[in-house]
């Protein structure tokens, strides 16, 4: 399959008046290509899977996508590493809740012919980018938006500052957490700890959280 060569900056709506709210996930060992198993996803993608849940989460609610959200996968496994996957609600297609039919999607837009993809983000499906390049890069894609990390020693979501802002980012760790590399940059960059509760509980479900959060506080939005 070749790619749709247009490189892409980062997605603008705050331009239309309209909140923006990203979120980051960093997949350690989530494999940067499409050589896994869609019957295996769990054992043959580095724990895609948990990141792919993530897509859903973040993009989806019943019957329909979230308007003004962009999801970014940080994938740093296998032999393609690291590699940056983004999706954005305002374009994407053929999104469906079930785990099989996004990791299907992901697979095709890994398997894309993005030349060119060391310049930047490269549409590659409607809605979705790939390019070279880890958290470093995904962080300058993200422009002026306020950055929060999720930490267990962070503050509690309900308090922090700026949540409910129109331009935010949060930034999660798969089930292994983040890397040494992955803290400096997030610290260099200013991002703000915070948490959802006082208990640890998967990815997906915390963004469904703070996306439930951001709902209150912003109830004017779809």
């Amino acid at each position: 399959m070749k790619a749709i060569r247009t490189v892409l900056s980062a997605p603008r709506d705050l331009k239309l008046g309209k909140a923006m709210r990203r979120f980051v996930i960093i997949g350690q060992t989530a494999i940067a290509s499409d050589e896994f198993r869609i019957d295996d996803l769990a054992g043959t993608s580095g724990r895609l899977d948990v990141l792919v849940r993530c897509i859903r989460a973040g993009l989806l609610v019943s019957h329909g996508v979230r308007a003004g959200v962009v999801v970014y996968l940080a994938l740093n496994g296998g032999p393609r590493a690291p590699r940056a996957l983004r999706v954005d609600s305002a374009e994407a297609k053929f999104l469906r809740p079930d785990e099989r039919s996004l990791a299907t999607l992901v697979q095709k837009a890994l398997a894309a012919d993005a030349v060119g993809e060391d310049r930047g983000f490269v549409r590659v499906r409607p809605g979705i980018s790939v390019r070279r390049g880890g958290i470093d890069e995904i962080i300058a894609d993200l422009g002026d938006a306020r950055l929060f990390v999720l930490e267990p020693t962070g503050a509690d979501v309900r308090l922090a500052p700026d949540v409910g802002g129109p331009d935010v980012a949060f930034v999660l760790g798969d089930h292994l957490g983040f890397d040494q590399a992955t803290r400096a940059s997030l610290a260099a960059r200013g991002a703000f700890p915070i948490r959802v509760g006082p208990v640890a509980i998967h990815a997906d479900d915390v963004i469904a959280i703070i996306s439930n959060e951001l709902d209150r506080r912003q109830p004017h939005l779809p």
